[in-house]
């Protein structure tokens, strides 16, 4: 989608929107790490301060393009993932445990209630899954899937609890959400749900078709989990050029990546747990 969108500036300049990642992406990147060091062990997190200006200079840069909105497609402004903390040897990290403070950080210096904020949601169950074949693709995590499941909070997996959170900060803040799983297949029908819920015409907009990155399959991890065992012994070239192989072949839909039972089930007493309470706090 971030591709779309900057191959789609003219467009979006057209209609009035500054995209920070396609203009300015330098100050984006700064942000991320900022929010990031918030939670990094050992970092002293920056001053309120330093946010502030990078909106100011934001701003001035969107006032002079002659922009009404600015625009920003980046989830780890909320603050890092569980696989980020986990590379930081945090403890079975959660689901964006700080994402209000954080959102407050990186909107720092602007009117809440001039803030519009979307979020695209997922099942638990999907987001473990493909948050875990992102890090073995990444080689963030040589795990096991049963032992990344062990070592993250998956139960803390939560996005309706994380929109009520986000939408509580202001009253006057506009959050969304949409159901990843609900949208139609498709790049184009993906971006043009997008520029329709952040109030764009999507008509002028040219689809770029980017080479897709489908969650990977059972025996691709194994073989990427033997890789890393063994990247030790072996050169960093020949270990590239065998994750290269392993990652350019396609999924097979006969080996899917399936979480175990154990987790399934924790997650499934926890969802009635929360309805039972969400019961009980509306009887009340």
């Amino acid at each position: 989608m971030q591709q779309n969108l900057s191959a789609n500036l003219n467009q979006l300049r057209a209609q009035g929107v500054f995209y920070v990642n396609a203009e300015t992406p330098k100050f984006l990147r700064r942000q991320v790490r900022m929010i990031r060091r918030r939670h990094r062990p050992g970092s002293t997190p920056h001053d309120i301060g330093d946010f502030k200006a990078i909106n100011a200079a934001i701003t001035q840069a969107a006032t002079k393009a002659g922009a009404q909105t600015v625009l920003i497609s980046d989830e780890h402004r909320l603050g890092p993932s569980m696989t980020h903390s986990l590379m930081w040897n945090q403890s079975h990290p959660s689901f964006y445990p700080q994402a209000a403070t954080n959102l407050q950080q990186a909107q720092a210096g602007l009117p809440l209630e001039d803030t519009r904020l979307l979020l695209y949601t997922r099942n638990a169950e999907s987001y473990l899954l493909s948050l875990y074949s992102d890090a073995i693709r990444q080689n963030q995590v040589a795990m096991t899937l049963e032992q990344f499941c062990r070592s993250v909070n998956f139960n803390s997996i939560n996005f309706p609890a994380l929109e009520q959170e986000l939408a509580g900060l202001h009253p006057d803040l506009q959050v969304k959400s949409r159901q990843f799983e609900r949208i139609k297949l498709g790049p184009e029908t993906y971006l043009r749900s997008f520029l329709r819920d952040i109030g764009l015409d999507p008509a002028p907009f040219t689809l770029h078709p980017a080479q897709p990155q489908p969650q990977l399959d059972a025996m691709q991890v194994e073989a990427l989990l033997h890789i890393m065992s063994g990247s030790q012994s072996k050169r960093t070239d020949m270990v590239a050029r065998l994750r290269e192989n392993v990652l350019r072949g396609a999924p097979n839909p006969l080996a899917p990546l399936v979480l175990p039972q154990w987790v399934t089930d924790s997650m499934r007493v926890t969802d009635e747990g929360r309805t039972s309470d969400a019961g009980h706090t509306h009887a009340a």
